[in-house]
């Protein structure tokens, strides 16, 4: 008879930070983290990357061994942590990921993830201007782009922009005891 596991939760809501480099992202997610964190909120996030090595799978490992062999996914877990490996050098949707993540948080913050699926907020420096606006932009953090309308914050209104994200995620009222 087959396994089929627990049930997979269904994903908590999740935004998308990007930006150019320097543009102060993970300043303003460190910030947001805090904030709703003082409101009640478990929070995750996601950084995304291009670099295929920041966790090498260490020759000789037996996660290594068993890619080796042929595994298509090689994994390694052990309390509060989970790393999975790729053979084919693909990535991890993000909607798997935050299901991952699900059970344990509220909402999940990425840094990057410009071409996923999750609404996006843009966050830009002094001077910096995106090639586009994503078409499911929900607000901009730092100079307005030519074209933006929408909601547009200054770096440390942290709080009205977790406001924001509260009412359009409908994660109600966030100032919870």
């Amino acid at each position: 008879m087959p396994y089929h596991g627990p049930a997979m939760t269904s994903p908590p809501p999740l935004v998308s930070f990007v930006g150019p480099s320097g543009a102060g992202k993970t300043t303003l997610l460190e910030g947001l983290v805090r904030e709703m964190l003082r409101r009640g909120r478990r929070v995750a996030c996601l950084k995304h990357s291009h670099h295929r090595d920041l966790l090498p799978d260490a020759s000789g490992s037996d996660t290594h061994r068993l890619t080796q062999a042929g595994a298509a996914v090689t994994g390694l877990s052990a309390p509060g942590l989970l790393c999975l490996w790729r053979t084919d050098g693909g990535e991890w949707p993000l909607p798997s990921l935050a299901t991952l993540a699900g059970e344990a948080v509220d909402l999940v913050l990425t840094e990057g993830y410009g071409g996923g699926p999750a609404p996006k907020v843009l966050v830009l420096g002094p001077g910096q201007s995106p090639p586009e606006l994503p078409p499911d932009l929900l607000a901009v953090v730092g100079p307005c782009p030519p074209g933006w309308k929408g909601p547009l914050f200054a770096p440390d209104q942290v709080r009205e922009l977790a406001d924001l994200l509260e009412e359009r995620l409908g994660l109600g009222s966030g100032e919870r005891a």
